[in-house]
């Protein structure tokens, strides 16, 4: 299975917002831990706590992957409309004539382009 496959499938995705989520949460302990020292806040010490700049990482990695996978939903989204499930039919029907034309150039004149968009449905 490719990784991309893998990265969406619905199991996969719930695991790694669970974990990164734990891990947000555990880093942010940590960052609260760093900069209280002695039980009281001191807000200079959070740009030197080595939790705040795993905390950034860690949000931009949970961010990059939330949005790889609306960017996956929102394709697969698309084919919930007929008319683009069509378009999409007719351009792997037109990508597939056109591979068979490079694939055979003498062939090319026997085929009949109006023929061709006839079977797919355009007039």
């Amino acid at each position: 299975m490719h990784w991309k496959a893998w990265l969406i499938e619905p199991r996969t995705r719930a695991s790694m917002n669970l974990l990164l989520t734990i891990f947000i949460g555990l880093l942010s302990s940590i960052l609260a831990t760093q900069i209280m020292p002695q039980g009281q806040l001191d807000w200079t010490l959070i740009y030197t706590a080595s939790a705040f700049w795993a905390l950034i990482v860690a949000a931009v990695m949970l961010l990059g992957f939330q949005w790889y996978c609306i960017g996956f939903d929102e394709d697969v989204s698309k084919f919930g409309d007929a008319a683009h499930c069509i378009a999409y039919i007719r351009k792997a029907q037109l990508e597939g004539a056109a591979s068979h034309i490079r694939k055979n150039p003498e062939q090319a004149m026997l085929m009949d382009a109006k023929e061709l968009l006839k079977r797919m449905g355009i007039k």
